[in-house]
């Protein structure tokens, strides 16, 4: 059985949330590759850890706007900071 190593702090924790949303996002049918090519967890100049969406053609930011528009209409809304 392989051991693990999970690493902690602001750049790995960037790194998973942005795989996070990569699965979202092609769970919701988007080619992440094709339509977010620049999608990743980094840090800022600050240290602070950010996800890179990168530039999306206006027809992924319609798409998505659409799928969060249907989203909020049927009362699924995150309020979590």
């Amino acid at each position: 059985m392989a051991v693990v190593s999970v690493q902690s702090g602001p750049e790995p924790w960037a790194q998973r949330t942005a795989d996070i949303l990569a699965l979202a996002l092609e769970d919701a049918g988007f080619d992440v590759g094709r339509h977010f090519p620049l999608l990743t967890g980094a840090l800022n100049r600050d240290g602070e850890a950010i996800v890179i969406l990168g530039p999306v053609t206006p027809a992924v930011a319609e798409q998505l706007a659409r799928i969060l528009n249907r989203a909020t209409a049927a009362g699924v809304v995150d309020t979590a900071d």
